[in-house]
């Protein structure tokens, strides 16, 4: 099974620096100015990896009708510490802008409504193809009452907040996007608490943006339901910003054997631990993410324009993969079919996904996300 297993990421890299050369020349992009290209570099990364986390879940579900973690520790962190350093990132980069407004007005308005011009456009974009999906796999029959159907959509357009039910008693909807909107929920529960945590840096935050904001993460942690595990990694985000803003210099952390340094936790992470969750994995992604957050390239990797071209793309690619995925065996090749592939046959049809993954989110980026990535920017 290893030698499958290294041969797909092999041939998915392979495809995947093909797709993204190819598909730049067609769809082309500017690369944005950004203050950390590293990290612009490692996000499309971790949206990879994620695919290639729910690739392998879906190969057990297609012979065991059961959705469930890999069994493989590699595969699981791919899933479980990307996402990890998702939430790492998000706490570094808007703790890192509380910080530097220490001085000035922070627009809490401003910051609220670009959030939402950043993630609700795409995210119903998702969400209109996962009820159509829904539609089909019914076979366009109304199942349930339309009641339910309500509720169930409703909770689907707000984030999932209430979680992903299913629509119209098809059941595990969740699977058309492989679950990946439960992380949304987390990341509005950040951005609604970021004026609590400004209070811990003395920025004063007035009464009028404050109690809204406090009420409104209530609203949301109480519906949600959330786990107070998964906050862990927004604090190591937060640990990271105070670090990189008080460190006298850090420089040297961009020296290559501080990349050796990453590769060697990562492995122990994934050597000793079946899960990116717990607080051991999640300390060490908070020292990966500090060593690339102080400039580290590694190797020159994640500042080259190819890593950075394909880390604008993050979260379609993060939205999409899951929709591409259950499109192609439930109504591409058919569950029985895909059950039956072998394994160098299911590693071709995911390594070929990779392809119109790339092609699909550089256009949904291009014309849905940068419209209003942009419009936010003018409403300032």
């Amino acid at each position: 099974m290893e030698y499958y297993n290294l041969l797909f990421l092999a041939a998915a890299f392979l495809m995947l620096f093909i797709s993204v050369s190819i598909i730049d020349k067609i769809i082309p992009l500017e690369i944005n100015d950004v203050k950390h290209p590293e990290i612009d570099g490692l996000r499309g990364y971790l949206a990879f990896l994620v695919f290639l986390h729910h690739s392998y879940i879906w190969h057990n579900y297609l012979h065991s009708s059961e959705w469930r973690n890999p069994e493989s520790n590699l595969f699981s962190h791919f899933g479980q510490s990307s996402v990890a350093l998702f939430f790492v990132i998000t706490a570094f980069l808007f703790v890192s802008k509380l910080m530097e407004a220490n001085a000035a007005a922070f627009n809490w308005k401003r910051y609220i409504i670009s959030r939402f011009y950043r993630l609700a456009p795409m995210y119903l974009f998702s969400v209109v193809f996962i009820f159509i999906l829904a539609a089909a796999a019914s076979d366009f029959e109304i199942k349930d009452s339309i009641l339910n159907i309500t509720k169930s959509s409703l909770s689907w357009l707000f984030f999932t907040i209430h979680g992903s039910v299913d629509i119209n008693n098809l059941k595990d909807t969740q699977i058309i996007n492989s679950g990946v909107a439960w992380t949304l929920p987390y990341e509005w529960m950040f951005y609604f608490l970021l004026p609590v945590i400004a209070l811990f840096f003395k920025i004063k935050v007035k009464a009028k943006v404050l109690i809204p904001f406090i009420v409104i993460f209530i609203i949301i942690l109480a519906i949600s339901r959330s786990s107070m595990r998964n906050f862990s990694p927004f604090i190591a985000g937060i640990i990271v910003a105070i670090i990189i803003k008080k460190a006298k210099d850090i420089t040297f952390l961009r020296q290559p054997k501080y990349a050796l340094l990453v590769i060697i936790l990562l492995s122990v992470s994934v050597y000793f631990f079946n899960s990116g969750k717990k607080i051991i994995p999640v300390i060490i992604t908070g020292i990966v993410f500090l060593i690339i957050a102080a400039g580290n390239s590694m190797f020159g990797i994640l500042s080259t324009r190819f890593s950075r071209k394909f880390g604008q793309i993050t979260y379609s690619i993060y939205l999409l993969h899951g929709i591409l995925l259950f499109t192609t065996f439930r109504f591409i090749i058919g569950y029985e079919k895909a059950a039956l592939l072998t394994p160098f046959e299911y590693l071709g049809v995911i390594v070929l996904c990779a392809f119109p993954l790339i092609f699909i989110s550089q256009l949904t980026y291009k014309y849905i996300e940068l419209p209003f990535i942009n419009f936010a920017k003018r409403k300032r």
